[in-house]
């Protein structure tokens, strides 16, 4: 297949005439373990594996396997007319007693063979394994993978998880009873009822800018080239980044009208979170504003700001070597944060249903309930219109700066970090989407941003390891 792709695609996938029986296994976990099984002993298909074997899964690995297996059964092995040419055969289905009886008989019929043409079982559909095995005791760091995927969709974890059977290894509500009852105050209480009596605070974290989108930029990146080198921008690695983040002259801005866009998008801003809580006043909520030291608009407009923001404001520097950087001003912005609920917002977030705050905060005590997790160990995520099904708003409670005491892993720039979060959690059965509360982010999103884009790989070794710091 790998030497003769086209052959594949075009002569047997797109040919509607080749009859294609797809076998596959269910279990992919059990696919992974024989894989490296016989990886490691070098015997394959006919074979018994010793008993003794024992094999260590790496959960980021494992990932990157799940990935790769369901896009080739799923995308790579689909056929445009799939329920006409495609016939599928799981391993487990092949090896089962019944397989005669009630399979079969359809695969006969699919292919127009005579249904009594006898069957001969191949060697190759023996189990090398002990077909009684629990799998879970031939991988010697099962915990901390069972902890890894217990609430996502691989047909194991899911068995195990349907069946309620409690595995080995703490989880967080293990670790919060292991602390001495004297110690029990630093670790938020696991919710039981809706507690609505104390008002909920907020900190909104709000980084504005007059930076405008990378397209009206690029004319000027030229001229701005000789001032990268400039140390205070930190000009290594992200070179590019910090060329793409530098501001332009107010001429310049005002020449472009994005000087009084700057100004309409803070208004527009302010105006919709005025909206959607006048029946849930802003007394207990902060807005901390991050504000670039040499922005051309906005530096030096505190009062004009806090005028407009309808809440307690509270002014941060942004320093330039943290420009282009939004998950590191995040992070900047979180430590002068104080209040319980944090949600990251931009100055191009447009707000447009009444009263999230409070369904915000009911979703997190709902989780709690739910779960048996202390109330702030969750995240939610809001509505963005212009991101569908993207966790692009992302809000956290205090409990998680507690926990790792910052917002976002260090490693993160500018990408990645929303959706790090929410998948975070969601390993724990405690992130959730409100569609009801909506938004839109008329910049950002999935268009072009105002800063260079820089992804970094966050599902392997970053996510492993925060998620084991989460189980302590």
């Amino acid at each position: 297949e790998a030497q003769n792709d086209s052959i594949f695609q075009h002569k047997i996938m797109d040919d509607f005439k080749v009859k294609k029986v797809v076998l596959f296994r269910e279990d992919e976990l059990a696919v992974y373990l024989s894989m490296k099984r016989a990886e490691k002993t070098g015997l394959y298909m006919t074979h018994s594996y010793p008993k003794e074997l024992k094999i260590r899964v790496d959960p980021a690995a494992f990932q990157i396997f799940i990935n790769n297996y369901r896009d080739t059964f799923r995308c790579r092995y689909k056929s445009t007319l799939r329920a006409q040419d495609t016939f599928l055969v799981s391993y487990e289905q092949l090896v089962d007693e019944s397989f005669a009886l009630d399979i079969l008989p359809k695969l006969w019929k699919f292919l127009g063979v005579a249904s009594d043409f006898p069957m001969k079982p191949l060697r190759e559909t023996i189990k090398q394994a002990d077909p009684g095995e629990d799998i879970s005791s031939a991988i010697e760091n099962y915990s901390e993978l069972e902890f890894c995927f217990r609430h996502t969709d691989v047909k194991h974890f899911k068995i195990r998880k349907d069946m309620q059977e409690v595995l080995p290894g703490p989880t967080l509500l293990d670790a919060a009873a292991e602390v001495p009852s004297s110690h029990h105050s630093e670790i938020p209480r696991p919710m039981t009822k809706v507690e609505s009596s104390v008002p909920a605070s907020w900190s909104i974290l709000l980084p504005i800018c007059s930076r405008f989108k990378q397209g009206i930029l690029r004319s000027n990146q030229s001229k701005n080239q000789d001032s990268a080198s400039n140390p205070e921008f930190n000009a290594n690695r992200f070179h590019d980044l910090s060329v793409a983040s530098q501001h332009q002259s107010l001429d310049e801005l005002e020449e472009n009208h994005v000087s009084r866009d700057c100004w309409r998008r803070l208004e527009s801003f302010a105006a919709s979170l005025r909206r959607t809580c006048s029946s849930d006043p802003l007394t207990n909520t902060e807005c901390v504003v991050g504000i670039d030291v040499d922005d051309p608009v906005f530096r030096g407009q505190q009062s004009r700001i806090a005028a407009m923001i309808p809440c307690d404001v509270k002014f941060v520097d942004i320093q330039k070597t943290m420009y282009g950087r939004v998950c590191r001003i995040w992070n900047h912005l979180g430590k002068h944060s104080k209040n319980d609920f944090i949600v990251l917002f931009g100055d191009d977030v447009v707000l447009k249903d009444e009263g999230w705050r409070s369904q915000v905060v009911a979703k997190f005590q709902e989780i709690s309930v739910k779960t048996g997790l202390p109330l702030g160990a969750a995240c939610v995520a809001l509505n963005d219109e212009s991101f569908p099904g993207f966790p692009t708003f992302p809000v956290v409670h205090r409990w998680h700066i507690d926990k790792f005491d910052t917002i976002l892993p260090r490693q993160f720039v500018n990408q990645g970090g929303d959706p790090y979060l929410y998948e975070l959690y969601s390993r724990f059965d405690a992130a959730a989407f409100l569609p009801s509360c909506r938004l839109s982010n008329t910049i950002g999103g999935d268009h072009e941003a105002r800063y260079k884009k820089h992804e970094i790989n966050w599902k392997g070794q970053i996510l492993r390891l925060n998620l084991m710091h989460l189980k302590e």
